[in-house]
């Protein structure tokens, strides 16, 4: 009895010290978060004073477009008699661009103004929607030789016939075609290629041909492992047979083709993916503490705590600063903490989240002029630097945000070795700027996309046929994803290089190649996959189908009804790195790009040397060219690889 009253005494003194642990703990969880708090609020006053400083005034530029020379109207198209089988080329290389390499180096840019700042814009032009012209592919296809693939093992050679029993010399061959017999002390056309190139080599083991007769026809059926040999002494086993001709059909009909003498790729069939279906959770389900947000088709639903809050009577410093004040002393943090959640369960970059603040902002306040000033309080409250400015000549709110990488087409300004560009408007200005930035700006927009971006409302089917139809690939696009890549300003073809794509469009895309190139050796299988982004796409310029550049993503070569040659050299780069597991770079020339891919045989044609390595030139848009054809007007012409 004292022993039970003694452990229960340890017991409960136990739990009373777990629970004073405990409490002490949420006491220090608790501290640190009012003392978080407080450096908010107080980054947040800092930051609210310096807007009502007298703005610096700035003057803009309009940009450098990246694409200065216009692509060729039509594709090229491979001409065997302008363009014969040539002895291959080394091509030269202007500049080696890698992913951690600013592409802005290419082209210049604007001037420097006022103290370093840099600024430039440019118009926009208006979108056609293309959507709905969609035609059959025109381009021709040409069925040309294979190149010549150096074998990475011997190919099996059959057994010596004895020395003991040489084969009659002196005597005309019954094989017309066949090449001469070798010494004595050699086979009978040992070494020669098998006019019948589909038969199996003669079985080892098999019985040399009788001494004094005319040699065997190596094409003859005897070859044939499950044929019997010739009798001794007997005639010749082919002595009225029609000379072979190599392109002839081989002798033995059942005959298995010879073993491949390069190493077949191997491509894992990936099993077809499950239809995505929509989302669901709190972010997608709507109630009246909830203001829906339209985001690229898909329904969002997010605090509303700011609605109306955020306004501005006029658009001097004061007015701006008392509206972002206002803001800061609201409950926001619930719509932040949404926005947060909308990035994870989209899976959306940086730039989608801007996106999407842009649109939330829009949505929460009576005016564009104040949802900029929302976008900059959201953006700056996620870490984004951002920064608003006011146009001198009217009252209007614009807003620059940093980019890690080149963007195309749109102006921007240079602060501490960022570029800040403007992504609300195009037009060439002066404006006023607010010198600082807030203490919580700490990041700049990455615009890669790392993850697939889960938007997958309003499907649109897309078939895609090579010429002769021996390939096609059907595909289901997501319009809402067409929707958010339509939205993206033209940036680094990294971006578009490197992006992850959509894994129902992967998964059909690549389970349909997949089983075409399986078994086949790496030059074969680059020759169809060339092949069929030549002629299984129709081409247009950007001019022509937009009225501007626009590099596609994968996705999009399935949705638009034309594509150029970078578009092309986009699919290609992605079909020969996720099918063949090779390495490709782009060939970036000033009016054309094209790729080149690093095999592991030795495959002939023009190429260039990228840090040690032979990397033959495949161009997807050279209409009927094989892999390692470079186009006539380029092999002269120094290109930029880009290596990502």
């Amino acid at each position: 009895m004292k022993r039970f009253i003694l452990l229960a005494f340890c017991a409960t003194c136990c739990m009373g010290t777990q629970a004073q642990v405990v409490d002490d703990f949420d006491d220090f969880v608790n501290s640190e978060m009012a003392s978080f708090d407080k450096f908010i609020d107080d980054a947040n006053k800092q930051f609210i004073s310096f807007l009502r400083n007298p703005w610096k005034e700035f003057d803009s530029k309009k940009p450098v477009e990246k694409r200065v020379k216009p692509e060729p109207v039509k594709p090229v198209v491979y001409d065997e008699k302008k363009d014969p089988d040539t002895t291959p080329v080394e091509l030269t290389i202007e500049e080696i661009l890698g992913q951690s390499t600013k592409e802005s180096k290419q082209r210049p840019q604007g001037r420097v103004i006022d103290g370093g700042e840099k600024v430039t814009f440019d118009k926009p032009q208006k979108k056609v929607d293309n959507t709905n012209k969609r035609r059959q592919p025109v381009d021709t296809e040409s069925e040309k030789p294979q190149p010549v693939v150096k074998p990475e093992t011997p190919a099996p050679v059959p057994a010596p016939v004895p020395t003991s029993q040489p084969a009659a010399p002196a005597t005309k061959p019954s094989c017309p075609n066949a090449k001469p017999a070798a010494p004595a002390t050699k086979p009978t056309c040992p070494n020669a290629k098998p006019t019948c190139p589909n038969a199996k080599p003669a079985a080892p083991n098999a019985k040399p041909a009788a001494p004094a007769t005319k040699p065997a026809c190596p094409n003859a059926k005897p070859t044939c492992p499950n044929a019997k040999p010739a009798a001794p002494a007997t005639k010749p086993t082919c002595p009225n047979a029609k000379p072979a001709c190599p392109n002839a059909k081989p002798a033995c009909p059942n005959a298995q083709p010879a073993a491949p003498t390069t190493k077949p790729v191997v491509v894992p069939v990936t099993p077809p993916a499950v239809k995505p279906s929509a989302p669901t959770g709190e972010l997608f389900t709507a109630s009246a503490d909830k203001q829906m947000v339209n985001f690229c088709g898909q329904k969002v639903y997010v605090d509303k705590s700011l609605k109306g809050v955020c306004s501005i009577g006029n658009m001097r410093e004061n007015a701006i600063a008392d509206a972002y004040e206002a803001m800061c002393k609201a409950d926001y943090k619930a719509l932040v903490d949404d926005c947060r959640k909308v990035k994870k369960e989209l899976n959306l970059n940086d730039w989608g989240i801007f996106l999407f603040v842009r649109e939330a902002s829009k949505t929460l306040c009576t005016d564009e002029n104040a949802a900029v000033v929302m976008q900059q309080f959201l953006l700056n409250e996620l870490g984004y630097k951002s920064k608003m400015a006011r146009r001198a000549d009217r009252n209007q709110m614009l807003l620059f945000v940093a980019a890690d990488c080149q963007v195309y087409g749109h102006p921007y300004f240079t602060k501490d070795g960022l570029n800040y560009y403007n992504l609300t408007s195009n037009e060439s200005c002066q404006f006023y700027m607010c010198q600082e930035d807030s203490p919580k700006a700490k990041s700049k927009l990455n615009m890669q996309v790392n993850h697939a971006p889960a938007l997958n409302a309003g499907m649109v089917n897309s078939v895609h046929k090579n010429r002769s139809g021996s390939v096609a690939v059907s595909v289901d696009v997501p319009k809402s994803l067409m929707e958010f890549y339509g939205s993206m300003p033209q940036c680094d073809y990294s971006v578009y290089v490197n992006a992850e794509v959509n894994p129902s469009v992967a998964s059909k895309v690549l389970s349909t190649l997949a089983p075409l190139v399986n078994g086949k050796s790496e030059a074969e299988a680059a020759n169809l996959l060339i092949n069929f982004v030549q002629t299984g796409f129709q081409y247009a310029t950007d001019q022509e189908q937009f009225g501007y550049e626009k590099p596609f993503f994968v996705e999009e070569l399935f949705y638009y009804p034309y594509c150029d040659c970078e578009d092309r050299s986009v699919l290609y780069s992605y079909l020969v790195r996720n099918l063949l597991k090779l390495d490709v770079v782009l060939l970036d020339y000033p009016n054309h790009i094209a790729t080149a891919v690093c095999f592991n045989e030795n495959v002939s044609g023009d190429f260039v040397t990228v840090g040690g390595k032979k990397y033959v030139v495949c161009d997807p848009t050279y209409i009927g060219a094989s892999i390692g054809k470079a186009m006539p007007q380029f092999k002269n012409v120094a290109a930029k690889v880009l290596k990502y």
